[in-house]
């Protein structure tokens, strides 16, 4: 599975969403330092007058510019080696003297890179920097964008020699990306599924914390798109979730926070025509919440008492625990016990393996 963060269209947007899925990273890593938490609070949104406004356009360019920077020092490859933003004449003199650095017009990523770290570095050094405090009573950097030169740089204040880690803290999400797609990887799977083809995501090479992020996020791409949808009365085609090793992705049983999409899909998908069909040996360890909209249940062997405690909460299971605990490979293989929404009693099948058609149909 892969995701973008540099693109050809939609540059702004994907870009948000990319930082989204990063966000979710460090979050999950519990990195707790100033910095990180700095850096998760920033704001990539593209202001509502940034058209209007010449001032808040040249400071948001500017911001993504950096931030684009950032990823390129963690290994995220862009669609071209070229970025322009706005500078500033007397930084891009300061930055290289005998061969200023104009980012007004297009230049590589790499000297993009030693604009920003070069300004960092000195700004608490040249006097534009202090001057321009004075005049404007703002900052030139933000600090949103001072969040970012710090992951961009390593440098957690300008003229110390504290080093952190920056951008080597997301170096590990730069296996996830590409810069040959043309559009969000969830956007390209919602595209299918609205076409009703079959989208299969392979997702078991990947880290834990990966897979729960992009699992995730494309399960609640997936969901908005058809609450709104549903908001704005246009017809959801239906959509057939299925999740195998469930118990490693759905909220776990002590977690209370009900609006984990995979919680909000279970209880009001019905409505968004969204289904959910999910495989797992440990029932025990999974939301109640998720437990309680399943409707239809099929069970085969369980040797573990905690499971076959939870299991007999549910309709009338508790009458199979001991069939459920005794199992014989011999005799029975594709013994199951099922309960189904349109059957009001758990009921014992046994289930045939699949055969392929003989070449009468049968």
């Amino acid at each position: 599975m892969i995701f973008m963060l540099y693109t050809k269209n939609e540059a702004v947007s994907n870009v948000k969403e990319g930082f989204s899925l990063i966000k979710k990273f460090l979050e999950e890593s519990g990195d707790n330092s100033d910095y990180v938490r700095s850096f998760l609070s920033i704001d990539l949104t593209k202001p509502d007058d940034y058209d209007e406004n010449h001032s808040i356009k040249t400071r948001y360019d500017r911001k993504i510019a950096a931030y684009k920077c950032m990823l390129y020092k963690a290994g995220f490859k862009p669609y071209k080696n070229k970025i322009k933003f706005p500078g500033k004449e007397k930084i891009n003199e300061l930055v290289k003297p005998n061969s200023p650095i104009n980012p007004y017009k297009e230049i590589s990523y790499e000297e993009a890179c030693i604009w920003f770290e070069e300004a960092w570095k000195n700004y608490n050094k040249w006097e534009f920097f202090s001057n321009y405090k004075k005049k404007e009573g703002k900052e030139y950097f933000d600090e949103d964008i001072q969040s970012i030169l710090r992951m961009l740089t390593k440098i957690n204040k300008p003229g110390s020699n504290n080093s952190i880690s920056g951008f080597l803290k997301i170096r590990p999400m730069a296996k996830y990306h590409t810069n040959t797609l043309k559009e969000s990887f969830e956007l390209e799977i919602l595209k299918n599924l609205r076409k009703g083809k079959i989208v299969i995501i392979d997702l078991s090479q990947g880290d834990e914390e990966i897979q729960k992020v992009y699992s995730e996020r494309i399960c609640e791409y997936i969901f908005n798109d058809s609450m709104k949808r549903f908001t704005e009365l246009k017809p959801n085609n239906f959509i057939q979730f299925y999740f195998e090793e469930a118990h490693n992705l759905f909220p776990k049983k002590e977690d209370k926070d009900l609006t984990q999409i995979y919680n909000r899909i279970a209880k009001e998908g019905a409505k968004l025509n969204l289904g959910m069909i999910y495989a797992t040996q440990e029932v025990s360890s999974i939301s109640s919440n998720i437990l309680k909209n399943t409707q239809n249940w099929f069970i085969a062997h369980l040797n573990n008492e905690d499971e076959l405690k939870e299991i007999k909460k549910f309709y009338d299971f508790e009458d199979f625990l001991n069939s459920l605990k005794k199992f014989s490979v011999d005799t029975d293989k594709g013994f199951v016990r099922m309960k189904l929404l349109s059957n009001p009693f758990v009921i014992p099948v046994q289930i045939d393996k699949f055969k392929k058609e003989n070449q009468n149909g049968l």
